[in-house]
């Protein structure tokens, strides 16, 4: 029969390893000086974690051990108003042992009046901290307005549910774990996607990390789990307008905004979304060809592909009669500001307008337009499908998007036919128009 093991054998590295209260503890067979084998080291490796546990058990807290500890006590001692002093000390006693009441107390007391504060030490003010540094970092260009504002939403999501006031010191384990559950209800109930359950996540775990960078709060052993997290990307239904809808949304700009018939060509000629429009530059169409060329906004940081588009004859007529008349900009508001902008006020708050969802919501919530059934954002999606469900054209889909490469090939060998794309994006012409020549703009 096998001998009983205290630890754990790995046979690649010849050596033992146990977990213990969150820490990794190793041992070779080179530093038992013992034969490297389970059998020949199995018994020095045994006497090896009978002393370690001794160590461990006779060791000293660290000093942010005792800290924590002892707030955390004391805050649960100081929340039972019904017991008066005495009954709290004789409840206390009975538990950790006799006098270690009036020990904790006068820990918990010197603490509380050196360092850190109480009020320095609430989720609320820490919170407040964390979202000035991400500001910060904001405004030197290293983080976008959107990101900086995705931040500041959803960590305030966990403010909300954990309460400002409440000291970082409540944040553990266990309160980590009741504030996935939270999610996962508001998930099942259909409230929240995954995706978004995901992100905002995501955004607290962050804010408990730099908790414990900055040692104010040890850093809960389960932040790492995989148990705890939401599978936001599982293959969702992808859903369109059909080509019929997307005549209809034409229809309706002709009758309300030749600018919202341009912006909505762009998004299914060019697979754009707002900000894309926005950031349009002149130098990025070719004004003779009737071509436009760049990578998108959200992908260019990234090295995401520079892409080619043949303008369709309507798209491109526009383009050029509603082109900006000053600056770099392709397409700017009738007063020549732009289309789509957010930014850090003064004072640091965030600020944002879209002059082209603004138009697009006008349009859809008009009286006989009700039936719009999609936000904007599907447009490109539809685009993008349409091109999938041809048998030679489905090769372009990704490329229409342009999104960032997603292997070795598209990153370094695949590089598509302009020209075959041109012819691509003719035949989606015809099945979104309804045209019959399906022609690029020449």
């Amino acid at each position: 029969m096998p001998k009983k093991s205290h630890m754990t054998w790995v046979p690649a590295g010849k050596r033992w390893m146990k977990k213990s209260q969150g820490k990794m503890y190793s041992v070779s067979c080179r530093q038992l000086n013992c034969p490297e084998t389970r059998e020949g080291s199995i018994d020095a490796a045994n006497a090896w974690w009978e002393a370690k546990k001794t160590e461990i058990a006779t060791m000293p807290p660290t000093e942010e051990e005792v800290r924590a500890n002892a707030f955390k006590v004391w805050m649960m001692v100081q929340d039972w108003h019904q017991l008066d002093e005495a009954s709290r000390e004789k409840l206390v006693d009975s538990m950790i042992g006799v006098g270690k009441y009036q020990k904790i107390k006068g820990q918990a007391d010197s603490l509380v009046a050196e360092k850190p504060a109480p009020a320095d030490r609430s989720i609320g003010v820490q919170i407040e901290n964390w979202e000035e540094f991400l500001r910060k970092i904001c405004k030197s260009g290293q983080m976008s307005e959107g990101r900086f504002d995705s931040y500041c939403r959803a960590v305030g999501i966990f403010r909300n549910w954990i309460g400002e006031t409440n000291p970082v010191d409540v944040i553990d384990e266990a309160k980590l774990e009741a504030y996935f559950c939270h999610l996962t209800v508001l998930v099942d109930g259909k409230l929240y996607s995954t995706a978004y359950a995901h992100t905002i996540l995501m955004t607290a775990k962050q804010f408990i990390s730099r908790l414990a960078e900055l040692k104010l709060i040890p850093l809960p052993g389960n932040i790492r789990s995989r148990r705890m997290r939401f599978n936001h990307s599982a293959p969702k239904t992808i859903e369109t307008f059909s080509p019929a809808e997307v005549r209809d949304i034409l229809a309706a700009c002709d009758d309300r905004s030749e600018r919202l018939k341009l912006y909505v060509l762009l998004m299914l000629n060019c697979g754009m979304y707002q900000n894309d429009i926005a950031e349009l530059r002149k130098d990025e169409v070719n004004w003779t060809k009737g071509t436009l060329t760049r990578a998108r906004s959200k992908t260019r940081e990234r090295n995401g592909p520079v892409v080619t588009y043949a303008l369709w004859p309507e798209t491109f007529a526009l383009l050029k009669k509603h082109k900006a008349v000053a600056g770099d900009i392709a397409l700017t508001t009738e007063n020549g500001n732009p289309l789509v902008k957010f930014s850090l006020g003064e004072d640091g708050a965030m600020q944002r307008y879209d002059c082209i969802h603004a138009a697009w919501r006008g349009m859809a919530g008009s009286k006989d337009k009700k039936s719009v059934r999609l936000p904007m954002k599907h447009l490109r999606k539809t685009s993008a499908t349409l091109l999938g469900s041809h048998p030679q054209f489905k090769f372009f889909a990704l490329h229409f998007l342009a999104d960032s490469p997603r292997g070795v090939a598209d990153r370094h060998y695949v590089k598509p036919s302009d020209e075959e794309f041109a012819l691509a994006l003719g035949w989606l012409r015809g099945q979104i128009l309804g045209t019959k020549d399906g022609k690029p703009a020449a």
